[in-house]
């Protein structure tokens, strides 16, 4: 009996060592002449757990701080944990990722005469030509482009719907990344007590969030069009770690929507794309592509934005604004979309042919050819 239960002893130890890894049996066996594919996944709630990083495990999202290309403890670390692939497989991957709407960096200015002559007229800007101003000053400012969160505090005589503001008007201009921006809305003590508020602030940013879009759909925007934003800074009383009580100011997102003001959460959901080394069994970020703009119209793919393309990049309706945009905004925002999107597989060197839409007054159809190059 001995004998024969250390024979099944050793059976085990041997069937236990070839099986060690399971899914390199696994990925051996699928490997032999499939094809790569590309293929999407969402992470679930469980998926965050198998994360190294403790925040990424408590609030279930990657950001900033821990951004999903981290290289221990991002997007691919979980993965990893999950799926093998074949040399050239894809993996686009859906996962919540922390964003938060604040005022960041912060550069105050006065527009002078050459501001009007050069984006308004008569002495005044528009609150269109105003992003414009914001725009230049802040990247002359701060040395680089703008991106979300930062602000800039403008100082200036406006033009708006027939109306002409008081000179040294002051509104602040939060952006979404250059060129994106938009004005920020402060609440004035009469919206506060049309929101059925006893002082100037809410008692929770929960309470805000639900009052807000609410205030917007029938008193403040109620004829809004599909695709607008508004950007309002709110204050809330609450207790700070020391158990006093406090004013605090905040700034939040809210979206024309199908027929309704919605607030914009904090936390959103992104897609990567992650590629199969076959040579590490791992998953990497794939490749991030320069676009050239080519006049070769040759092409090896070709895309069509979609209206989610446009909404990714800042644009309100599915079409470029001509009236805020160069074309050379226009190529930034098709390469970043061409880098983010799923539905094709773009390799080096290929030239991709993109069907997009200009409004300058009317929507032009228009078609350009970018080449793929990596830095």
């Amino acid at each position: 009996m001995t004998i024969f239960k250390n024979i099944i002893g050793l059976v085990l130890v041997f069937l236990m060592t070839i099986a060690c890894d399971p899914l390199k049996d696994i990925n051996d066996s699928i490997d032999d002449g499939r094809s790569p594919v590309s293929s999407d996944y969402t992470f679930t709630d469980d998926d965050y757990g198998l994360s190294c990083n403790a925040d990424v495990q408590k609030f279930m999202s990657f950001s900033e701080t821990v951004p999903p290309d981290n290289d221990t403890c991002g997007v691919a670390q979980i993965l990893n944990q999950k799926f093998y692939g074949v040399s050239g497989d894809i993996m686009n991957t859906t996962y919540n990722y922390y964003n938060a709407l604040y005022k960041g960096t912060t550069v105050s200015y006065t527009a002078t005469q050459s501001d009007y002559d050069r984006y308004g007229g008569f002495g005044s800007l528009s609150l269109n030509s105003s992003i414009q101003v914001c725009d230049s000053v802040f990247t002359a400012n701060n040395g680089s482009p703008a991106e979300k969160s930062d602000v800039v505090s403008l100082t200036a005589t406006y033009y708006d719907n027939g109306y002409t503001t008081p000179t040294d008007t002051l509104i602040e201009y939060i952006s979404f990344g250059s060129p994106i921006w938009q004005q920020i809305y402060v609440l004035q003590s009469d919206d506060y007590r049309a929101m059925d508020q006893s002082y100037d602030n809410f008692s929770s940013k929960n309470d805000a969030l639900a009052r807000i879009p609410t205030w917007l759909n029938l008193i403040e925007r109620p004829y809004a069009s599909e695709g607008d934003v508004q950007v309002i800074q709110y204050s809330v009383s609450e207790k700070d770690s020391d158990g006093n009580r406090v004013t605090k100011d905040y700034v939040a997102e809210f979206n024309y929507t199908n027929g309704t003001w919605v607030a914009i959460n904090d936390t959103q959901a992104q897609t990567g794309a992650y590629k199969w080394d076959n040579e590490t069994k791992l998953w990497n970020v794939s490749p991030v592509y320069t676009f050239v703009v080519t006049t070769d119209d040759k092409y090896d793919q070709e895309y069509t934005l979609t209206e989610a393309d446009y909404t990714s990049v800042g644009e309100s309706y599915p079409n470029f604004d001509g009236r805020n945009n160069t074309q050379e905004d226009i190529d930034t925002k098709i390469g970043t979309i061409l880098n983010s999107q799923s539905e094709i597989v773009i390799e080096e060197g290929q030239n991709i042919k993109v069907n997009y839409v200009v409004y300058d007054g009317s929507s032009n159809d228009e078609v350009g050819y970018y080449k793929a190059t990596l830095p």
